[in-house]
């Protein structure tokens, strides 16, 4: 085939598939070698550049593709087909937005169907997924970035682009499970022990959610809206939804409904309950909550992660990784259990 024909071939190739094409994909149509097939792919490229088109054949990872050039993509945005179905575009936004991520985190936000999306976004260039252990690192590509005619591949800048006029919210790892309750559009951060990466997101937050007390060392490292929440018993966890939703958006009435059902069925259970002797300040919080009645003389009840003697030990170390309200079940169980004994 000769070059002008082959040329042919790769434009009309890559206007038909509308997607990045492999050099393998596009040598197996010419009839020629990758190399030469990746030549003739730059030399159009150029020709298109040279022209001033509104239209680019642009390198693109392993391939080429042809799209609008970028100063143009935002005037021509609405009467461009939608070239990835909602469920692929749903999945590529969180990515997008909370990169890196692990493949098994998305899984969890985004059922076991992520993986073959992941699969497919891959294909198309768009993400790239690099071994981590078991799972992978999910990561935008630049040509997403190219795709989406943003300047930048840069992961803030790309979060910014999604968020636009929305704040960035950062969560600790303690209320990443109460971010998904709500709705939110977030990423976690460590603000008490920071990592550079964690320094750079601080740096890119409109608002931090962190736990009551620790705001001397957050503050160093963070410049926007600090919300302390607290989260020691249903009550205050409701609180804490409450202000977070005022403040950052999110719905926070199914939360709401769960915990004024769960404190009507404890509370019932309570008045079964002796009164107990807590010996920290967050077990009186969590007895006074259930209305479990406080006396010196009751049962002794502590945090099962201390040292003291106590009749009731309560958890309150569980890991992050189970849902937050999971968390204050399993505390007020415990409590209750201890309580009503005979």
């Amino acid at each position: 085939m000769e070059d002008l024909e082959a040329k042919s071939v790769i434009e009309a190739a890559l206007f038909a598939a509308g997607k990045v094409l492999s050099v393998r994909e596009i040598s197996a149509l010419c009839g020629l070698s990758e190399q030469r097939t990746a030549a003739l792919a730059e030399d159009l490229s150029g020709e298109y550049r040279s022209r001033k088109s509104g239209i680019e054949i642009k390198r693109l990872g392993e391939g080429f593709a042809m799209q609008v050039a970028p100063g143009l993509s935002t005037e021509v945005t609405s009467v461009a087909p939608r070239e990835l179905e909602a469920p692929l575009i749903r999945t590529l936004a969180i990515i997008a937005y909370k990169q890196p991520i692990l493949q098994s985190k998305l899984a969890e936000i985004r059922g076991n169907k992520s993986y073959v999306h992941a699969r497919e976004l891959e294909k198309r260039g768009l993400i790239s997924r690099e071994k981590h252990g078991r799972t992978k690192v999910l990561t935008t590509t630049r040509a997403f970035a190219d795709y989406f005619g943003l300047s930048s591949c840069r992961p803030e800048h790309i979060r910014r682009a999604i968020l636009k006029d929305q704040k960035m919210i950062g969560v600790t790892p303690m209320y990443e499970s109460l971010a998904l309750r709500l709705g939110l559009d977030f990423v976690v951060v460590n603000p008490y022990r920071p990592t550079d990466e964690d320094l750079e997101r601080l740096r890119e937050l409109d608002v931090l959610i962190a736990a009551p007390g620790y705001a001397y060392r957050i503050k160093p490292n963070f410049s926007g809206q600090l919300i302390e929440a607290g989260v020691k018993t249903l009550s205050e966890l409701k609180e804490s939804a409450e202000l977070i939703c005022c403040s950052c958006g999110g719905d926070v009435e199914p939360l709401a409904e769960e915990i004024d059902a769960l404190l009507k069925h404890y509370r019932q259970k309570a008045i079964r309950a002796k009164p107990v002797k807590p010996l920290s300040p967050m077990i009186e919080k969590l007895a006074l909550d259930l209305r479990i009645a406080v006396t010196e003389d009751g049962m002794t009840a502590s945090p099962d992660h201390t040292d003291q003697e106590a009749e009731i030990k309560v958890p309150t170390h569980q890991s992050y990784d189970l849902d937050i309200v999971e968390r204050l079940r399993q505390r007020c169980d415990k409590l209750i259990e201890g309580a009503c004994q005979p």
